[in-house]
């Protein structure tokens, strides 16, 4: 089974904007550098900070207890960047807190049977290209079958077909259930457990 890296959603005082190159990055699944980041992240909340936070959709933020689970469950497959957090003091639950960036790469959604629509944008060498018209949590949006070969955790790549290119967006992290509910056993009601829908 497919889960969404999705964590439990708050209600923010304050919270980063992001410049639009940046956000371009993100759903275009380019690697991304410390040097991308701002130099400072401004948040503010009535709440503790979390172990794993959106605050800015596509933006996962990480305690320092969330990145060593993950430095141990998925070692060299997600990078961390640092976060200068400006924050106040009674937000702040950890030592330290990261942006992440998941790196594997894989095709896991079944574009022949999910919903597309035509992209604004045409593939670099001018062909169609089609992406998701529903949400990637709609149960209309299909999965092939997951094989032993699978990363435990990756984010979507491109399918190129001679005469269509299919564009997921690559903001979107995905967990095999086995790390899913490893990290849910170590982070209790942090995650929102968003399944997929069923491969095949």
């Amino acid at each position: 089974m497919v889960y969404l890296l999705e964590p439990k959603q708050y209600k923010w005082i304050r919270y980063p904007r992001f410049p639009h190159a940046l956000i371009d990055k993100r759903v275009r699944g380019i690697p991304l550098q410390q040097s991308d980041l701002p130099a400072e992240t401004v948040l503010n909340a009535r709440f503790a900070l979390p172990d794993i936070c959106e605050p800015a959709s596509g933006f996962l933020f990480v305690s320092n207890r969330f990145r060593a689970a993950l430095e141990e469950l998925v070692p060299g497959r997600v990078a961390f960047f640092p976060l200068n957090l400006k924050a106040p003091s009674r937000m702040l639950t950890d030592k330290g807190y990261f942006f992440i960036d998941v790196l594997p790469r894989a095709q896991t959604i079944d574009w022949d049977r999910s919903p597309t629509g035509p992209r604004i944008e045409r593939a670099p060498d001018g062909r169609e290209s089609r992406t998701l018209d529903v949400a990637m949590s709609d149960p209309s949006v299909k999965f092939r079958t997951m094989t032993a070969e699978m990363p435990p955790i990756w984010r979507e790549a491109d399918v190129d077909r001679p005469t269509v290119h299919y564009f997921p967006n690559k903001m979107h992290v995905f967990l095999q259930d086995e790390l899913w509910e490893a990290l849910n056993a170590r982070f209790p009601k942090q995650l929102v457990a968003t399944k997929l829908a069923a491969e095949g």
